[in-house]
């Protein structure tokens, strides 16, 4: 029963104290300043740290996850495609058009 009462008794106390300090004008100023400072730090925290998560996943794919290599592999076979249709196609014309200006000997 004594740890009941001391903690009532402990608690009594702040909310006294609390009360005396936030009745003057100033001291609840400063309260609120450094609670918007403090929710701006922890506001610029979370977005950093979501920049990070967003950074750690360029680069090297995972191995393990199978959507992330699927889209890696498209990716590759799109640089692929357009390789073969407009550059090997150009390679072939230009390569057509040489065999056909060179003269034949006979």
């Amino acid at each position: 029963m004594a740890k009941g009462n001391n903690r009532s008794l402990l608690l009594a106390g702040l909310a006294a104290g609390t009360y005396a300090y936030f009745s003057k004008q100033e001291n609840r100023d400063k309260a609120m300043v450094a609670f918007n400072n403090t929710k701006i730090k922890v506001n610029s925290y979370i977005d950093s740290q979501k920049n990070k998560m967003d950074m750690t996943k360029t680069g090297h794919s995972d191995p393990h996850d199978i959507d992330d290599n699927n889209m890696v592999d498209e990716g590759a076979m799109t640089s692929v495609q357009y390789y073969n249709e407009e550059v090997q196609d150009q390679m072939e014309e230009t390569d057509s058009k040489d065999l056909k200006d060179t003269p034949v000997f006979k």
